[in-house]
């Protein structure tokens, strides 16, 4: 049975895949590649370029005891991709200095994006993209690294949480990204689907769970029991992940986990009264993003362990609910009493009598509704932090609730 792969990126902006090399599997590295390097020319730029030659003169190598030493005998192909046409072309093995040559022909859309892939051991890895017509040094070596699937603990340089405003049903969307190190001279590689490379926790009960931005393909990414589990290899270097889910309000306050030395951790909230403790955080300046403004916290060096704690403030339709009833109830006596009014007139048309049309001052029900509704607004649209007057909001607010509930009492004995 064909083993399934997966892409990711490698060290130094190569790729590793799982698997063994295929004839289909060079399009799926070269999309992968495209898209998730940046600073690459993607297809805004539909201009096409004269016919130019071009060449790429690169070295394979692999960590040694002492230092970096070549790999003969290794497979390496130029590849091109473009929104016109994608495929490799041309192919060699490494002489015994691992050294590689390539002669091709840039053309076609200025789009198109060069790049030099080398199979090693079941993975293969990526050049950086050939910005230029000749390649050489640094800029055309790959790197690469044996295997193992003796699972090591991967390194957390950079943990990002941004936690969303509510959405009219009161449940957020949370989106995690990840700077994941492997430190080691080996390429980690999983056995099969029951042993990850790398896992993390997410909390119990969040749904819709999708892939962001990511160094790793969304085919080697799953969730389930409260985890995130990733299949995908992992060169050394550094790779990113991102995922989001959507949290009810019921799981809050939220305790986010923090299972393994975090070297940079930062927490975004979007809710002005929103509040967050723990593992070592500290509130900063806030931060615009896409004219959107969040509270910002910033800890270095969260041990494992440690927790976040997320507090956000009851959504004010859920809080409101039991006053929303009164007000409702309130509304109802007022129409049943202009029906009664009406009955009466209708009745003393009837028997010839004249009613005169008279203005109704609102009643102490209807104010105090009124009332509670004008101090929310108010309350929201200040959306402040101080203690102070978040303390006064909430006394005022009960008292009018005390007056609303004797008024709807007194009411409903003199019917």
């Amino acid at each position: 049975m064909k083993r399934e792969e997966t892409i990711v990126l490698g060290a130094a902006g190569a790729v590793a895949r799982s698997g063994r090399p295929s004839r289909d599997a060079w399009w799926l590295l070269a999309i992968a590649l495209v898209f998730a390097l940046p600073g690459v020319v993607r297809a805004q730029d539909a201009d096409t370029v004269a016919p130019t030659s071009a060449t790429v003169d690169g070295r394979v190598m692999r960590p040694r005891v002492r230092a970096l030493g070549p790999v003969s005998g290794a497979w390496v192909t130029i590849h091109r991709v473009a929104s016109d046409s994608a495929g490799p072309i041309d192919s060699m093995r490494t002489g015994g200095d691992g050294r590689f040559h390539f002669k091709y022909t840039r053309h076609g859309r200025a789009d198109a994006v060069y790049f030099v892939s080398a199979s090693y051991d079941g993975i293969a890895y990526f050049s950086r993209p050939l910005t230029t017509t000749r390649v050489t040094g640094d800029e055309a070596a790959i790197a690469v690294f044996d295997t193992t699937s003796i699972h090591f603990p991967l390194a957390i340089k950079g943990r990002h949480v941004v936690v969303s405003s509510p959405s009219v049903n009161g449940t957020r969307e949370i989106v995690e990204a990840y700077e994941i190190a492997n430190e080691s001279d080996q390429t980690l590689i999983s056995p099969d689907d029951a042993h990850p490379t790398w896992t993390a926790p997410i909390p119990a009960g969040v749904v819709n769970l999708q892939v962001g931005e990511s160094d790793v393909s969304a085919a080697a990414i799953t969730a389930s029991g409260g985890r995130v589990r990733v299949t995908a290899p992992f060169a050394p270097g550094l790779k990113q992940l991102s995922f989001s889910y959507v949290v009810p309000q019921s799981l809050f306050p939220l305790h986010i986990p923090i299972e393994e030395p975090t070297t940079v951790l930062e927490l975004l909230l979007e809710e002005p009264r929103a509040e967050a403790r723990g593992a070592n955080i500290k509130p900063q300046q806030p931060a615009t993003i896409e004219r959107r403004i969040f509270q910002r916290y910033l800890g270095a060096d969260a041990p494992a362990g440690s927790s976040i704690e997320v507090r956000v403030p009851v959504i004010i339709a859920a809080a409101n609910a039991h006053v929303y009833w009164q007000i409702a109830a309130a509304l109802a006596a007022l129409m049943a009493a202009g029906l009664a009014a009406w009955y009466a007139r209708a009745r003393s048309r009837r028997t010839g009598g004249v009613s005169k049309p008279a203005l109704r001052e609102p009643s102490a029900t209807e104010t105090l509704a009124r009332a509670i509704a004008k101090l929310d607004s108010e309350f929201e649209r200040a959306a402040t932090n101080d203690v102070a007057a978040r303390a006064a909001y909430e006394d005022r607010r009960r008292q009018l609730k005390r007056e609303l509930a004797t008024s709807l009492d007194s009411g409903a004995r003199s019917v």
